[in-house]
């Protein structure tokens, strides 16, 4: 009974923080960075956000061309076959664009924010591979999290 109690106040005390860091914002906020790496930061945003969010529409409409695939034919599985193909290869370039992005802002911090930087987005890579069905990758530009669209949150235009 007192092992049970124990480990329950051990994982309260472990989802505290995760709860109540629960946005990029809030994480940003907390890297205390200054006006010239906020404006670093956003403006390698802007940078990638649009090739982003076309990655993820074109990833979008090929998995809806996927799904509507009639897959009784050797002509439909042979479009199926040509569609995840296709899929795979836009995730590698989502997938190469994150880590571009992530590399740039990275540049931009002192060496303890970037500590507290790459710890950070390890963890929220880690949460949504855990918890996304397969094939829908990481958050990008114009998504929730840490390359959320600046305009969106408040910032830029």
């Amino acid at each position: 009974m007192t092992a049970h109690i124990l480990l329950s106040l051990i994982l309260i005390c472990l989802a505290l923080p995760v709860q109540a860091q629960d946005s990029y914002q809030d994480f940003e906020k907390g890297l205390n960075l200054t006006d010239t790496q906020k404006q670093q930061v956003e403006g390698i945003k802007r940078k990638y956000i649009d090739e982003w969010q076309g990655l993820k529409n074109e990833s979008a409409r090929k998995r809806i061309e996927l799904r509507d695939v009639d897959r009784s034919s050797p002509a439909g599985r042979e479009r199926a076959k040509r569609l995840e193909s296709e899929l795979y290869g836009i995730q590698a370039s989502r997938e190469n664009l994150y880590r571009q992005y992530r590399g740039e802002v990275s540049g931009v911090l002192d060496e303890r924010q970037r500590g507290r930087y790459d710890k950070f987005l390890d963890g929220e890579r880690h949460r949504r591979m855990m918890s996304e069905p397969p094939g829908r990758g990481m958050t990008g530009p114009g998504q929730r999290g840490m390359m959320q669209d600046p305009q969106r949150r408040g910032h830029g235009k």
